[in-house]
């Protein structure tokens, strides 16, 4: 990949002390801070599972802290809460329910059905159609279960019902953790809590763990070598999740495997997650206020994802200074393309919304200007 625009000067040692100094948080402070917030929310979750038995009580962690990536003050928390005791589940093109009346934003999203079996579909379109008729007939669910609407688990059912227990259970509490209003477009309920005077945002993610029988993403591509094969079936075998971003659609959720992909991810002495963090740092000290959600540590770290498939070699990572470039590097091509492809969907899903498209240029811009005069941002 060709960097077009040249580097600035830029001192290593200066970058080795940015990272001591600025990015490396200490883990005792945030290991204190999420104990406050799971004896907040563990016995919230737990009431919650007592009145309603299809949400776990056992929150699995997730986000940048649990990755090792968390560059920021211990303020914020991702909690994935599992839905349980679904019967069978399966997706199907949105078409074959709705025609092209309602139709998902790309291809990350799913319609997901429930019945006593699941469909096959081999079975072609007139298949479809008898097993939709079958399951339309059947009573799989208490008439207080309000999270289906013939036959379609609904997300924003779901997340509605989810947040009014939640919202219920918390206001008869000791008033440590507040429920925040409802996002549509968020798979999240965001609570804060608040723990030594501090308040800390914890996102509540309902999540359908692996509903699939088998692996259903066209990945690894054809040739690639990284990650390895092992790595690779350990995150078959993980499998994708759902989670409810959308009032119809379910949305593919990687943050599972992801955390597996970047397990040990630096065990051959490479700099991948420094440079990483250096570059969330960055971020977060000179775009974030500006750009918002133009660029978010999401896509820095499918960066990341595309530069190790691209750089296998564990001779390109060893050093600190010329793995931060290369990020920067990559960052800078797709934003010049206005092109980020999802690592596991490839090009069929660009991480680049299209409402913050018009900005990528401006955004782009920004980070030459950080490129040519790098020392001055780690000052």
């Amino acid at each position: 990949m060709s960097a077009q625009v040249g580097w600035g000067p830029l001192d290593p040692g200066t970058l080795k002390t940015f990272l001591e100094g600025q990015v490396l948080i200490r883990r005792e402070d945030t290991s204190r801070a999420l104990r406050g917030v799971l004896a907040a929310v563990e016995p919230l979750l737990q009431e919650v599972h007592a009145q309603d038995h299809r949400f776990s009580s056992v929150a699995l962690r997730s986000g940048s802290y649990i990755e090792g990536l968390k560059v920021s003050a211990p303020d914020e928390f991702d909690l994935l809460v599992p839905l349980l005791g679904l019967p069978a589940l399966c997706t199907v093109p949105a078409s074959s329910l709705w025609g092209r009346s309602e139709q998902p934003p790309d291809a990350s999203f799913q319609p997901v059905l429930v019945s006593s079996n699941e469909w096959c579909g081999g079975a072609g379109a007139a298949g479809l159609q008898d097993w939709l008729t079958h399951v339309q007939q059947q009573q799989w669910f208490p008439c207080d279960f309000r999270l289906v609407c013939q036959s379609r688990l609904i997300p924003d059912l779901v997340m509605q019902s989810f947040k009014a227990l939640v919202r219920d259970v918390s206001s008869s509490g000791a008033g440590s953790v507040t429920v925040r209003p409802l996002q549509q477009g968020t798979p999240a309920l965001t609570l804060t809590v608040t723990y030594h005077r501090k308040e800390i945002s914890v996102d509540l993610v309902p999540v359908i763990k692996n509903p699939f029988s088998q692996w259903s993403i066209r990945w690894p591509r054809c040739g690639q070598s990284w990650p390895s094969a092992e790595k690779i079936q350990e995150i078959q075998e993980t499998g994708v999740d759902l989670v409810a971003k959308h009032k119809l659609f379910w949305r593919y959720s990687f943050s599972r495997i992801e955390r597996v992909l970047l397990e040990k991810i630096d065990e051959d002495g490479g700099r991948r997650r420094d440079s990483l963090r250096i570059l969330k740092k960055v971020r977060e000290d000179h775009w974030k206020t500006k750009y918002g959600k133009v660029l978010v540590s999401y896509h820095l770290k499918t960066v990341l994802f595309w530069a190790c498939e691209e750089h296998p070699s564990e001779n390109d990572w060893e050093d600190l200074t010329v793995s931060f470039k290369r990020l920067v590097n990559y960052l800078v091509f797709y934003l010049r393309q206005r092109n980020l492809p999802h690592y596991f969907l490839g090009a069929k899903v660009n991480l680049f919304k299209p409402e913050h498209r018009p900005r990528l240029q401006e955004l782009h811009d920004d980070v030459i200007k950080f490129k040519t005069s790098p020392m001055e941002y780690f000052k």
